[in-house]
């Protein structure tokens, strides 16, 4: 197992390598499991995928229509291999630590030990991206993910899974957990990524709410908005604050130009990669591979079909936590939180189309999927005898 999180963390593309292999093993045996509402939606959105590229006369994006298929099979084989919180923990906390090698190198890239020199393997291992990202990639680092932004979402989810464990331990491996934490915490200011932190402010409001502090949930709600708000003011006195308005003005052109694109195909959409091998005539701005938000990239490349297809699958998520909520499962706080830090920084972009993120996120789904199918039997004896005790009263 570590060497399979060691090929999702060390590269993006090495990361398809352990996805390729349980599809493999998936269509070898035949034994599909399609009792999971949130595996049967990503079933549903590859078959329309594959649908919309032929719509579309693309053959590539019908061949990016097989990652979906992918995380189908990836999601199927985490909800059956862990469905225990001692199980999750242990693989939450290998990953973890052998991320922290990632954080090493992201820092000897801010340093300038490793270079922007071109090279195959710092396009290999991520700390340099094939696509030129701008001008600001001499100065951010973006770790072994390719971008600094996608980097931030993971050392991001690296926060949560360290706060997580330092709830949970004592002694010198408290100390352990909390000295990595901050590694991880430094890590993500180098990426000067800020979608990721509001991301991580999101995550730890949702890890706050499961954990029953309500009254941290909203300091933290309340610094959030604060903070925001501090930075329109004073954008100079954060990272990157001297583009932060022409940041938004980017990001308020693709908005309007993917959203103009949705009008003109909102049935079916202009498929994975439309966005970027759109004609020149309708995308007349920034050529980019989505959206910069979740939910706009899903209704422009898969059209309302695709949208209301996630949004089916965030609901049947949604119940899924409920139940572990009513269980007490310990786990619900930082799975809930990794799903809303993803989705926060969705707001102002899609990491998720990135392999390693979008691992993290299925898996991270399934796994909530996994501990329900166990908690689900308990929880309804529960109810039923909580039922049967108030009619006989």
């Amino acid at each position: 197992m570590n060497m399979v999180l060691s090929l999702i963390i060390y590269s993006p593309y090495l990361a398809a390598l352990p996805i390729l292999y349980i599809t493999y093993r998936y269509l070898k045996e035949g034994n599909w499991s399609l009792e999971h509402s949130w595996t049967n939606g990503l079933l549903f959105l590859f078959f329309w995928s594959v649908l919309v590229g032929f719509a579309n006369d693309q053959g590539i994006y019908i061949t990016s229509s097989l990652f979906l298929l992918g995380y189908f099979f990836l999601s199927m084989y985490l909800q059956e291999k862990y469905q225990r919180e001692d199980a999750i923990e242990n693989l939450l906390s290998s990953l973890f630590f052998l991320s922290l090698g990632s954080a090493f190198i992201a820092f000897l890239d801010k340093i300038g030990v490793i270079t922007y020199d071109p090279a195959w393997w710092k396009f290999l291992i991520g700390t340099r991206s094939i696509v030129d990202i701008g001008d600001y990639q001499n100065y951010r680092v973006s770790g072994t993910f390719n971008n600094p932004n996608l980097a931030g979402t993971w050392y991001a989810i690296m926060v949560l899974i360290g706060y997580y464990f330092l709830q949970k331990k004592s002694g010198l491996t408290k100390w352990v957990y909390a000295l990595c934490m901050m590694i991880f915490a430094l890590t993500l200011m180098i990426t000067e990524s800020r979608g990721a932190v509001i991301g991580l402010f999101l995550g730890f409001v949702i890890y706050s709410y499961f954990s029953g502090h309500k009254k941290k949930m909203l300091f933290l709600m309340f610094l959030l908005l604060g903070s925001i708000a501090l930075m329109l003011h004073r954008p100079d006195w954060f990272p990157r604050g001297e583009i932060l308005f022409s940041s938004i003005r980017d990001r308020q052109a693709i908005w309007i130009n993917t959203f103009e694109m949705f009008l003109k195909k909102p049935v079916t959409g202009w498929g994975l990669l439309g966005i970027y091998f759109a004609d020149r005539s309708i995308y007349d701005y920034l050529r980019v591979f989505h959206a910069h938000n979740i939910l706009l990239t899903l209704a422009t490349t898969l059209g309302v079909v695709g949208l209301f297809t996630f949004f089916y699958m965030k609901w049947s998520l949604l119940q899924e936590i409920r139940i572990l909520y009513q269980a007490n499962c310990r786990l619900t706080p930082l799975l809930s939180g990794m799903q809303a830090m993803i989705l926060g920084q969705g707001v102002f972009d899609f990491t998720i189309m990135s392999p390693q993120i979008g691992v993290l996120f299925i898996a991270s789904a399934a796994m909530i999927g996994g501990l329900a199918r166990t908690y689900r039997p308990i929880v309804g004896r529960t109810i039923a005898w909580q039922q049967g005790k108030y009619k006989k009263a």
